[in-house]
């Protein structure tokens, strides 16, 4: 009779330990391409209007110092999703590609259960095919912005697995053509930063960069809604970042803030909570992905550079790094 009683027991002990297994949390990476850490609203560029990414640093962590590992796009790309830096992934110049044998953060997550997802632009190379179950980078398909297919690749993802999105716009990549958005901004009302000319023809350029910018903002509004019509905004983890500087001079390929340094805003409120603000912890683009790896609980990646700074999401205050580094090759 005292077996049965224990056996009993120990059942409900081990339905109790299951059950109270943590939920795995979505990943969506927003990047925007050539974009300047202070070309948001909310990094103190009034003259451009991105409501939607304004409400996630509100509401998120806005953080102030965080650096990229080079300023030019597949470089920068391929650095975070190895965690290495540029000169370290083979692949340290434009349109350059790690060996295949390279492992991405994406491929990681992949075999930890999670649902991988690209949608938009891709310019890595083959070794990142192998983390994701979805990629969807034609041209054609993804429209003048790189945009289209996100809503639909989030509301056909599995229900039944946690996912992760790295929802690369082509925003703001010259050449600029004509869109939905053209004309948010006047040409009139546009001051250039001190380096530019001050002309009709620089405040042109300028107007139709933020047009593409806000673009950007309205899509990333587009997934805030489906993700809270399917419940599950304060289980996801909103990364919003770009992969180098504006494309204008003393910008993007240059190594000062105006090329490197990076918007950088993290939302999640099951983590965040309480911990809402600005942190002005210095960050760089390798610790991206051990810092992602961490919080989805999948193993790290033993080839990695960087170091997570996942204790900032709850401490902000927390000091992280004393320097960092950024290259230019080419």
């Amino acid at each position: 009779m005292k077996r049965i009683v224990l056996s009993a027991i120990l059942i409900t002990v081990i339905f109790i330990k299951v059950s109270a297994k943590k939920q795995q949390p979505n990943i969506i990476v927003f990047i925007a391409d050539d974009v300047s850490w202070d070309d948001f609203s909310c990094y103190g560029n009034k003259q451009v209007q991105t409501p939607n990414i304004d409400k996630l640093a509100k509401n998120g962590i806005r953080f102030t110092n965080a650096y990229l590992t080079a300023s030019s796009s597949s470089p920068s790309r391929n650095s975070i999703m190895t965690g290495r830096y540029p000169h370290n992934t083979g692949a340290a110049e434009l349109h350059t590609e790690p060996p295949v044998d390279m492992v991405s953060f994406p491929e990681v997550m992949r075999n930890s259960g999670y649902y991988t997802v690209l949608s938009g632009k891709f310019h890595m190379g083959e070794y990142a095919k192998r983390g994701f179950d979805l990629m969807n980078y034609n041209y054609a398909e993804i429209g003048d912005g790189g945009e289209n297919l996100w809503l639909i690749d989030l509301q056909e993802s599995p229900k039944d697995k946690p996912f992760f999105m790295w929802f690369a716009a082509l925003d703001a990549h010259r050449p600029w053509g004509g869109n939905e958005f053209t004309g948010t901004h006047n040409p009139n009302e546009i001051e250039p930063p001190y380096y530019l000319a001050n002309g009709i023809q620089t405040k042109t350029d300028l107007a139709k960069y933020y047009d593409e910018i806000s673009r950007f903002d309205f899509y990333i509004g587009e997934i805030i809604k489906e993700l809270k019509q399917q419940n599950k905004l304060n289980n996801t983890m909103i990364i919003v970042m770009a992969d180098n500087g504006r494309p204008f001079p003393h910008s993007k390929t240059r190594v000062n803030d105006r090329g490197m340094k990076t918007p950088f805003i993290i939302h999640y409120p099951d983590m965040i909570k309480e911990n809402r603000g600005d942190c002005r912890s210095l960050i760089s683009a390798v610790d991206i992905a051990p810092t992602i790896l961490k919080i989805a609980g999948a193993k790290p990646l033993k080839t990695s550079q960087g170091f997570s700074f996942h204790k900032l999401l709850q401490n902000r205050n927390l000091e992280f790094r004393n320097y960092l580094f950024a290259e230019h090759n080419w």
